[in-house]
């Protein structure tokens, strides 16, 4: 099959069962580079991340806002950040921007926020919208591939939580609070995940929790809460591995969550039509 006639298909199947309105979307893991022909792993993040917005300017054009939930960049490159904002322009609606290890957090607070951050500050963000509160989470540490939420980050956000209870909160970072099953990834979690699930555990305003960093589809429910990753638009990494392995078997792909009342019904958008749509109905 030609790719335009798989994104025929995947847009066809996506149109017949359209998002509902209003929903955002969330993609992660694009991994820019300071040169847009840049290859790892023998693919190019750009092009790929290209073919993802095809489809989903096709079949989501309209969202409220676009999640990207870290490792932006591959390189955390000035270039790599300007190239993702202009491709991300092309959905027209506001993008919120998590930092991943691979991030620059301060050039990013200045590039997307016009914010000065302090060195080793985190990257806090928290906005309201269609009757929701969006906490976003800063999970990255300089230099380290796993993350660490701190404890101030982590009294902020009960703050935050305790200033709307009864508002429904989706709570976002870049890393894995849960295991998923692969020694090496795995090793690279969130360090004080402990008593991150503790404030979330005792937040029931909290219906989902979305990350990135793994590179595949992981959804799983804790204390009636969706933690819930998306694929990257880039390379995916083979699930339940005990040692870094790419699954080239499995597509990039991004996330449509849906808000109605105090739900989120998400769909997962394949960016190549092979990938079968994926439904998590809260």
């Amino acid at each position: 099959m030609a790719p335009e006639e798989r994104y025929a298909a995947v847009c066809k199947t996506i149109r017949d069962v359209p998002p509902r309105k209003p929903f955002f979307i969330q993609i992660s893991d694009t991994h820019l580079f300071e040169d847009p022909a840049a290859r790892l792993w023998d693919v190019a993040p750009d092009a790929m991340l290209d073919r993802t917005l095809d489809v989903l300017l096709a079949a989501a054009a309209d969202p409220e806002f676009v999640l990207v939930t870290g490792d932006c960049s591959g390189d955390g490159s000035r270039q790599s950040y300007l190239r993702l904002r202009d491709k991300l322009n092309g959905l027209s609606a506001p993008v919120h921007y998590l930092p991943g290890n691979h991030d620059d957090p301060v050039l990013m607070a200045k590039l997307f926020a016009g914010r000065e951050l302090a060195p080793h500050a985190k990257l806090v963000q928290v906005f309201d919208t269609c009757g929701w509160r969006l906490i976003l989470l800063d999970s990255a540490v300089p230099g380290q591939d796993g993350g660490c939420i701190g404890s101030d980050q982590r009294i902020w956000l009960g703050k935050t939580l305790e200033a709307a209870p009864l508002t429904p909160t989706i709570v976002a970072m870049h890393h894995n609070p849960l295991p998923v099953g692969s020694a090496w990834l795995d090793a690279m979690t969130i360090a004080d995940a402990e008593p991150l699930l503790k404030i979330l555990d005792g937040a029931a305003q909290v219906k989902s929790v979305l990350f990135g960093h793994i590179h595949q589809q992981f959804d799983v429910r804790r204390n009636g809460t969706a933690y819930m990753s998306v694929p990257s638009t880039f390379f995916q990494f083979k699930p339940r591995s005990p040692e870094f392995a790419g699954d080239r078997g499995s597509q990039a792909a991004a996330r449509i969550v849906s808000l109605s009342g105090d739900r989120a019904d998400t769909v997962l958008v394949g960016a190549d039509g092979s990938m079968p749509l994926t439904a998590y109905r809260q």
